[in-house]
């Protein structure tokens, strides 16, 4: 990632009078939502871990730790891990060989899985992980005698070119492009990371000796078709990660300079080296095309630099992305602290200044700092960021943190329950609930049923099972699919499709035309797996209220029965009766769910069940109320917030929500005194969003309120 551009100090601009400008701003509060990230380096151990700790995995767990809380303390909350340092690997991989950097021999289990192990102490502090991949660096080392046989560099050897003492892939060969697709699908298949980020090494350079691949793939300007080749890499890999989890952010750290004006009228008013040219990396082209959801250039020069100024740089990135919905992350350089070897450049002791210059650019989402040991070992550095950040008016007590975040969404309510179930269920399920997208009470009343099988719960939407749904049904090698709704004609063309698509599974059928039939016939399902000592009523009209409790019965298997406003169906009321279930709990208010149903039931059973109500003056109330009474452990592994007026993304979620024994919270247009009351003593250590549309107010008023002590 550090990139040596040397420049000759010729000019020296009027630093004074703009360092005077910039601090009549005055002082800028950082947003919750800002980028604060580091980049950590494996690659020669930068970083971590140490050459000390090689083959020693408890040492190297703690030289993390020790790392990730100091990068904590002065107000990190994202880092860019390095995984792929050089056509090797910091997690279990199937395609490349463990990283020399962790054992001191590459090809050598390290005895732990890194990048797991990376994850779980990221997101435990809140703190955002995306992966950081080297995508065309093959090795290091002009001698590739000590890589691992399994490494692609032997295993073929016509994909790579020695240039200059290093190996490269070469980015003109489709394997290529595939093998890096493959490479980082492999990783968000099988970990829960943030994001996927690529830096600035592609082509490494203009005497790249790839004439024979143009031969035989390329045409036209050898230039333009070497952009091309990078184009194609880049729009492939975004394509990949999109198709396996469309919330994993995709970024690119290209250097500084796009092109300078002088060469092109689009370029920025400098004369540095251009990436454009020397790592054929065209990132405006990818901007403006949406190949990448974010870019971070390597702004690595100081205020007024004469052939590179940081100033001039920052606002011409801000312009490139403006209106593009692609975010900008400034690179700041703080390994310039003074050195001989960067004419004296000291960038690390105006970092106050240049962070306060990017916020006044709403463009400019947040920073990534190269890297990580500059942070925690320059102490200038750590007390002009904690300064920045307003670390000091965090909680004192190092266990209450804010809580780490996250999305649950598709194009549609059938993706979203897509997305869900790889969350949730990243090792595969033997079974399947399958529930009518347009059916949604079935799809949350299934939520006992899905845990009785450890299941999740799909949908066919809008009219048919999609293609994904299928797929993602093979990917957790279901050997059974059990169909649930009140539409035969709906669950008959699934059945078909299914049957058509998927061979050697069975399937099984719940169906009635009436919910409170289709309830109870659930309920029966359960009842074969478990004695049932619980049972929760709710309308059949009030989705919200079946949602707000669907998760607690899912935890304790226990059935949802449904009812209509004004009277129980008699089968269903019988059912109760003949299983002795005694505790009932009946979720809603009087408008949705009468007196007479809970007096009906009561009187059929011989108690009285009026007290065993749980209800609020809307559905947010009562949804609070379910919070209060059935999680009363302060704290909550996760919690799912989904909004109140339309939760139709959120009807399969509720299945995942259970095996953390998680609430899920509903968020209107304002958060209520009562609801704040409710959240305040509690925490999570990590929010999910699910589906769109949620107020952004109320949000970021549940997030702050469930920032705690974490376990």
């Amino acid at each position: 990632m550090k990139r040596k551009i040397s420049f000759v100090a010729t000019l020296i601009l009027a630093l004074g009078m703009i360092l005077s400008s910039m601090a009549s701003l005055g002082a800028v509060k950082a947003q919750d939502s800002e980028v604060r990230a580091a980049w950590i380096s494996t690659v020669f151990n930068i970083d971590w871990p140490s050459k000390a700790s090689y083959g020693n995995s408890k040492r190297q767990k703690q030289e993390y730790i020790t790392l990730l809380d100091k990068l904590q303390s002065t107000g990190i909350n994202t880092v860019m891990v390095q995984v792929r340092p050089e056509s090797d690997a910091f997690y279990r991989s199937n395609i490349s060989p463990w990283s020399r950097f962790l054992t001191g021999q590459q090809g050598r289990d390290p005895g732990y899985d890194p990048l797991q192990f990376v994850l779980e102490e990221s997101h435990k502090r809140g703190i955002k992980v995306h992966a950081w991949f080297n995508p065309y660096r093959a090795s290091i080392y002009k001698d590739i005698s000590t890589t691992s046989p399994s490494n692609p560099i032997n295993t073929h050897r016509d994909w790579v070119i020695n240039y200059q003492g290093k190996w490269y892939y070469d980015p003109g060969k489709p394997e290529v492009t595939q093998y890096i697709s493959d490479v980082v699908a492999e990783v968000v298949e099988n970990y829960q990371v943030d994001g996927i980020h690529f830096d600035d090494y592609f082509y490494p350079g203009p005497g790249f000796p790839d004439s024979a691949t143009y031969s035989q793939y390329g045409s036209g300007n050898i230039e333009n078709w070497r952009r091309a080749n990078i184009n194609n890499m880049v729009k492939t890999v975004r394509d990949r990660i999109k198709s396996i989890n469309s919330n994993v952010s995709f970024g690119i750290s290209p250097a500084g300079i796009w092109r300078n004006s002088g060469n092109d009228s689009n370029g920025s008013r400098t004369n540095g080296g251009e990436s454009y040219n020397k790592q054929y990396a065209d990132t405006r082209y990818w901007i403006k095309n949406g190949l990448v959801d974010y870019v971070v250039p390597q702004v690595y020069w100081r205020i007024g630099h004469p052939k590179a100024d940081y100033a001039t740089l920052v606002k011409w990135w801000a312009d490139q992305v403006r209106g593009t919905g692609v975010d900008l992350y400034i690179g700041q350089g703080i390994y310039k602290h003074g050195q001989s070897d960067y004419n004296g450049e000291n960038v690390a002791a105006e970092i106050k200044s240049q962070i306060n210059l990017n916020r006044r650019y709403p463009e400019i989402k947040g920073s990534v700092f190269f890297s990580a040991k500059d942070i925690v070992n320059i102490g200038q550095v750590a007390n002009d960021l904690k300064s920045l950040y307003n670390t000091p008016s965090q909680p004192a007590d190092p266990n209450r943190r804010y809580p780490y975040q996250n999305k649950l969404w598709g194009a549609d309510r059938s993706e979203t329950a897509i997305r869900i179930s790889q969350q949730g269920w990243r090792k595969g399920s033997s079974t399947v609930i399958l529930v009518n997208g347009k059916d949604l009470i079935s799809g949350v009343v299934s939520s006992p049923l899905a845990a009785s099988y450890d299941a999740p719960i799909l949908l066919s939407y809008p009219n048919k099972v999609s293609d994904n749904t299928i797929k993602e049904i093979k990917r957790l090698g279901a050997k059974r699919v059990i169909l649930v709704g009140t539409n035969n004609f709906a669950m008959n063309k699934d059945l078909a499709s299914i049957k058509g698509k998927l061979s050697n599974i069975s399937i099984e059928k719940i169906y009635s035309s009436d919910i409170e039939v289709a309830s109870r016939e659930i309920a029966d399902k359960i009842a074969e797996q478990k004695e049932i000592d619980t049972v929760y009523v709710a309308s059949k009209d009030a989705l919200v209220d079946v949602l707000s409790i669907a998760s607690k019965a899912g935890k304790n298997k226990s059935p949802i029965l449904v009812s209509s406003k004004n009277t129980m169906n008699k089968e269903s009321v019988n059912w109760l009766k003949n299983k002795q279930i005694n505790n009932i709990h009946f979720i809603g208010g009087p408008d949705s769910l009468s007196d007479a149903v809970v007096d009906q039931v009561g009187a059929e059973l011989g108690i009285n069940l009026r007290s065993n109500r749980i209800y609020g003056n809307d559905r947010i109330e009562t949804n609070t109320r379910v919070i209060e009474k059935f999680y009363p452990d302060s704290f909550s592994p996760k919690v799912f917030i989904t909004r109140s007026n339309a939760p139709i993304d959120a009807i399969t979620v509720s299945a995942f929500a259970q095996r953390s024994d998680s609430p899920i919270v509903l968020a209107s247009s304002r958060v209520s005194k009562y609801q704040n009351d409710v959240l305040y003593p509690r925490s999570t250590s990590l929010l999910y969003q699910i589906g769109g549309g949620i107020n952004e107010n109320s949000y970021r008023q549940i997030y702050k309120l469930l920032e705690g002590v974490m376990k």
